[in-house]
């Protein structure tokens, strides 16, 4: 839990403290966070075990880890020619995604994460996922210029995520 102008946040878990002593703590009801936890549980773990060993001073804080063993596999790939693409989004807000059929997600030893400090000077963690760090989807507020390049060369695997059917489309949105 996390004092926030000194009220208590509902949804929020201690995560673990950084070399620094900064508390590291969580909302896992929020999303993309939720979902990316629920799907691999041993994130939190994971994310235990880089924190510790961190010293947070930055507002905001992208760590790509590289964890030196197998952690899991990531969803995000390098796409080719002949993949199956599709784009659609996964919740009503949020920019489309696209995605790869018929592919395999990739073993990786990375895991990234994206905190941010809150008027307290402790850490929120934003997202964790497993994989390499990666520029945010066209049209997220979060877009970078590389945003474009990359998305049109990489893709999430398609693996039964639930998406809004009616925004499914083969057409490029961006």
């Amino acid at each position: 839990m996390s004092v926030m102008g000194g009220q208590i946040r509902d949804h929020a878990h201690s995560l673990a403290t950084s070399a620094n002593q900064k508390t590291v703590y969580a909302d896992l009801t929020l999303m993309p966070l939720a979902l990316n936890i629920s799907r691999n549980p041993h994130l939190l773990r994971l994310t235990e075990e880089v924190i510790e060993t961190l010293n947070l001073t930055d507002d905001t804080v992208v760590i790509e880890q590289n964890m030196t063993r197998p952690v899991g596999y990531s969803e995000r790939i390098k796409t080719a020619e002949n993949d199956t693409i599709f784009y659609a989004r996964l919740t009503k807000n949020a920019p489309f995604t696209r995605f790869v059929k018929n592919r395999q997600t990739v073993a990786t030893k990375y895991i990234t994460m994206r905190l941010a400090r809150d008027a307290d000077g402790n850490y929120e963690l934003r997202n964790v996922w497993l994989g390499r760090t990666y520029p945010a989807l066209p049209g997220d507020p979060e877009e970078t210029e590389a945003s474009k390049d990359y998305w049109s060369t990489h893709a999430v695997v398609f693996n039964g995520q639930a998406l809004i059917a009616s925004t499914l489309t083969k057409d490029c949105p961006y």
